[in-house]
């Protein structure tokens, strides 16, 4: 398990079982004379629970802490009276109960009053009682365990003892010890040092393994595997465990490397260096001077205070270890402070709203416009004790460096954590929930926890949280960890702001994009104030940034309500760089001066990757045709349908795209084909007109690169692409597989250009592409039918 839960005192007579508890087994009700007995499992120990009427007390309580590796848990009843047992050992007895049957559960993994969070194997319920050596057979583990030092420890010596407890089946043990993880796995290279009968292993001395000692800065491996020839499944094979020498030189900076939004009075700390005795301390925002610095004054501590900082500014700084005899020099960690206007998130709160049910808040006719309270706080966190209210934390949070995050959430009662892709709130989606409530500071590992979220470092991205109060304990929390955010934390205002869009936001493409199209069309929303946009672009972040009016780099004013910019066709593999500055000549803020965004167009042409679709003046079905059509005769838009069996298009996603199973980006095409329909052909087939990638001779490119995917219960047809020129017919390459569109994994099929060529293609002025399934132009013998997925249709040069 990776969660708490609430420890009670031991007694027969509460009903302290009903609160914050993880139940792993559930309590049966006892009625009035009866009990049905119940665990609770947390990372801070082992509860038994009775519940019957106004009766749900602790019986027996085992704090400890359980770790994160497997465990053996068994509750013995002895005449009413419940027994711990851990690993195969006793480790208490709690009260007799002074119901008059106990029944055992008949149920398990969680209740209305608390579910278990982690994993579970071989649950067993025993209608009698075990005797202690039947128990500890039964949590006998085969392989070795408990690994001395920790796996994945740092371990402050240059000469080690190995031990280990052993399996339960063991006579002897093979050990592997080594510096490379795939040789000790694997049982490779020198790594098998032997088999004896000793639970320890000492290396790093002279006469044993390693006789210089143990290296610095090295991680070794090793892995101990038992033994028994009078045993048909031996060896058991232990698990990889490792720890490792810290280096010389500081380590584990704080603020982390290249971490952004740090707060301007930081205090930096990091770890010291293998038998370090002193430190230096270079800081500076010039790498060159801080690199060059030398014969600084020495400290005793890990710690050190710069002084308060400029704001958006990146500094340097470098720690020097003196171990008595030696002077390691340092890495250069570099970090960049807040921007100004961080600090805090909004907090608005409904009260007078029953129930624990999320829905009444969301369903309530004052939210969310209409809040009785709104406050500032200062890290994402609320904990007031109040009573019948819905509350809603939210704003931007800045991602302190690129990678993948993972966010949690805690709440009391029922909570929502959402998020965007971007700094746009319109563009949130669910990515964690709390279905009852739990602890304050409880990181639960299930539905609390987010999976993977990508950020980019520098980027703001919206989030919010809602919650439902009822009664009793209430309170909201959000923790995130990721890249630059080592260990899980609240996170703090130092990473937050309001949500008050005053300069120009959802950049599109985003920034720092890559592999944009070369002919892209900026997009952005509006400032809340703006009346109309100032337009930056140029291929020069600094040029950019500094523009004025007057600068090459001013491309017009935009109204409002016209919030794009088209920079024409642009070079391949090129950084570009732009800004919006939000213009309103009656509000003396004006203006607000928008932030430099970037993007890099692709070393590919992009025929179409899907992500320009919405549910507006784009819908998907306008650029690729089908069989459906749209419209009315006489209306525009309008189209009649190409009479095949095909059906682009997903109308219950907001982008009337596929958003969930797609191969790049958030957006794929979904086609249903049917080639069995009444009153259509019996082929299925989309065709899209080419506007921008006609020249598809351009750069040398000489591949037609299509991501698709099927699946096992779609029709066995055969997939099919064809091109055409403004006058010809269409030119058409069958998928070598018969059976392409029963592929259930995203697969690339890749199509020389030569192929159409040879049919006849003038390359230099493709007009039109066309993706079916089934034998085209059959009008008789009927098909299959089902639902394919396409993304990503570029064109590629030849490889280097």
């Amino acid at each position: 398990t990776s969660a708490t839960h609430e420890i009670d005192a031991e007694n027969t007579t509460s009903t302290a079982g009903v609160n914050n508890q993880r139940y792993a087994f559930d309590p049966q009700h006892g009625g009035e004379e009866n009990a049905g007995a119940g665990l609770s499992l947390g990372t801070n120990g082992i509860v038994v629970y009775e519940h019957g009427s106004n009766y749900m007390p602790a019986t027996a309580v085992y704090e400890t802490e359980l770790g994160d590796d497997w465990n053996h848990i068994m509750i013995v009843y002895d005449n009413k009276q419940p027994t711990i047992y851990l690993n195969g050992l006793a480790v208490h007895t709690g009260l007799s109960s002074p119901r008059a049957i106990v029944n055992s559960p008949i149920q398990f993994g969680g209740m209305a009053y608390g579910y278990f969070e982690g994993l579970m194997d071989e649950v067993r319920i025993y209608n009698r009682v075990l005797l202690p050596a039947e128990i500890e057979k039964l949590a006998a583990r085969p392989k070795a365990w408990n690994p001395d030092p920790p796996s994945g420890s740092m371990y402050m010596d240059t000469w080690v003892s190995l031990s280990w407890s052993p399996g339960g089946f063991a006579a002897s043990h093979d050990v592997y010890l080594g510096g490379n993880f795939i040789d000790v796995s694997d049982g490779t290279g020198d790594t098998f040092r032997g088999n004896q009968t000793a639970e320890y292993y000492v290396a790093g001395f002279p006469g044993f393994v390693y006789p210089d000692g143990l290296v610095p800065g090295t991680t070794y491996y090793w892995r101990i595997d038992e033994v028994n020839g009078a045993e048909p499944n031996s060896p058991w094979i232990g698990d990889v465990w490792s720890f490792t020498i810290p280096p010389k030189k500081a380590y584990e900076p704080e603020p982390t490397n290249g971490m952004m939004f740090v707060d301007p009075n930081t205090t930096l700390s990091w770890t010291a260096g293998f038998g370090t005795k002193l430190h230096t301390v270079y800081f500076g925002d010039n790498f060159d001077d801080v690199n060059d610095a030398a014969a600084g004054p020495p400290q005793a501590v890990t710690n050190y205070t710069p002084g308060p900082l400029e704001f958006n500014k990146t500094y340097y700084w470098r720690v020097d270890e003196f171990d008595a005899a030696v002077t390691h020099k340092g890495d250069i960690w570099s970090f960049t402070t807040t921007v100004p206007g961080l600090g805090s998130v909004v907090m608005e709160r409904w009260d007078n709203i029953s129930s624990a049910d999320i829905n009444t808040l969301k369903d309530n006719s004052r939210y969310p416009n209409n809040p009785d309270v709104t406050e500032l706080l200062e890290e994402f966190s609320w904990d007031q004790d109040l009573e019948m209210y819905g509350g809603r934390i939210h704003g931007w949070v800045y991602a302190p460096a690129t990678g993948d995050y993972t966010f949690w959430l805690c709440t009391d009662n029922q909570g929502e954590l959402w998020m965007s892709g971007d700094d746009d709130s319109s563009n949130v989606r669910l990515i964690a929930h709390e279905s009852s409530y739990s602890s304050p500071n409880s990181w639960g590992s299930g539905e609390e926890q987010s999976e993977p979220v990508p950020l980019i470092g520098g980027n703001k991205y919206y989030i919010m949280a809602i919650w439902k109060e009822e009664a009793g304990g209430d309170h909201c929390q959000v923790a995130w960890q990721g890249p630059g955010v080592p260990e899980r934390m609240i996170i703090p205002g130092n990473n937050l702001s309001p949500y008050e869009p005053l300069k120009a936001y959802g950049a599109k493409p985003a920034n720092r994009a890559v592999d944009v199209k070369q002919t892209p069309v900026l997009q952005w929303k509006p400032g809340l104030q703006a009346v109309s946009h100032e337009i930056y672009f140029g291929a020069d972040e600094e040029a950019v940034k500094n523009a004025t009016t007057a600068s090459p780099e001013y491309k017009g004013t935009g109204t409002l309500g016209d919030e794009s910019y088209d920079p024409g066709k642009l070079a391949w593999e090129s950084t570009y760089y732009w800004r919006i500055d939000e213009v309103n000549n009656l509000n003396p803020e004006s203006p607000w001066i928008g932030g430099v965004w970037s993007f890099t167009t692709a070393g590919f042409a992009i025929i179409d990757d899907f992500e320009d679709y919405d549910a507006g003046e784009n819908q998907i079905w306008y650029a690729w045709h089908d069989g459906l059509g749209f419209g009315m005769p006489g209306s525009d838009p309008y189209y009649p349908g190409n009479g095949t069996g095909a059906a682009v298009g997903d109308e219950t996603t907001p982008s009337y795209t596929e958003e969930t199973i797609v191969h790049g980006g958030g957006q794929s095409m979904p086609l249903v084909f049917d080639n069995n329909k009444q009153g259509y052909a019996m082929y299925s087939e989309v065709e899209l007109t080419l506007s921008a990638v006609r020249d598809w001779t351009e750069q040398g490119v000489n591949e037609l690169s299509i991501w698709f995917r099927g699946g096992p219960n779609n029709g066995a047809e055969p997939l099919y692409v064809a091109i055409s020129n403004s006058t010809g017919a269409l030119e058409m390459i069958v998928h070598d597989n018969p059976a392409a569109a029963q592929i259930d994994t995203w697969s690339e099929w890749i199509i020389p250009l030569q192929a159409f060529a040879d049919r006849g293609i003038n390359l230099s002025n493709v007009d039109r592409i066309a993706i079916g399934l089934g034998t085209r132009g059959n009008l008789t013998v009927p098909g299959g039918s089902g639902k394919m997925f396409f993304d990503d249709i570029r064109l590629y040069r030849p490889a280097p």
